[in-house]
């Protein structure tokens, strides 16, 4: 399957789209390209649809702000316990490249110590996941946004993506699909 290089890449298609394609055809043109390329129907068009979701003059300049926004690691962590006990804590990342690339890394790390008159013992069980794929931003400037993002298994689909606490528009916090994220 063939992808976008990078971000100017997919600006520069959606360019010419403006150019050379009334509204009405554009997210058409767009998913007949993708499924050249290698994209199911269902898959070009659900890509076609996000990131032409406004489909207007200045849709290629919005995507590309969009995804100067967005490229960048995102974290978060969860932790469970006490220390000197049972600790359980979780660590997820977004990682979202200019090459319109992505990996999403779960990493789990559960423990404990228990003492007794007699007796210490630990353990410790880590496990991870890592998944990879493409990812497109929408051209709609606004706090909530869809992104086209599709698995390395060939899994497409809108990953919701909301700014927060963006009053001085610095981009630093996130919530994705629901969950709160701050840049790495």
């Amino acid at each position: 399957m063939n992808y976008f290089r990078d971000v100017s890449a997919l600006h520069d298609v959606l360019g010419v789209l403006y150019e050379k394609a009334p509204s009405e055809a554009r997210r058409a043109e767009l998913s007949r390209l993708l499924e050249e390329w290698g994209f199911t129907p269902d898959q070009a068009s659900l890509f076609a649809s996000t990131v032409l979701c406004r489909n207007a003059e200045g849709s290629a300049d919005w995507m590309a702000t969009n995804a100067g926004h967005i490229v960048g690691s995102w974290v978060r962590g969860e932790q469970q316990g006490a220390v000197g006990s049972w600790l359980s804590t979780m660590k997820e990342t977004w990682k979202f490249n200019v090459d319109l690339t992505y990996e999403h890394t779960t990493e789990r790390y559960e423990g404990g110590i228990t003492t007794g008159p007699f007796f210490q013992s630990s353990y410790s069980r880590p496990t991870g996941s890592v998944q990879r794929g493409i990812w497109a931003p929408p051209d709609w400037i606004r706090d909530q946004l869809d992104l086209f993002v599709m698995s390395s298994d060939n899994f497409a689909r809108q990953m919701k993506l909301e700014w927060v606490d963006n009053s001085n528009y610095d981009y630093r916090a996130c919530s994705i699909d629901g969950q709160r994220f701050g840049r790495d």
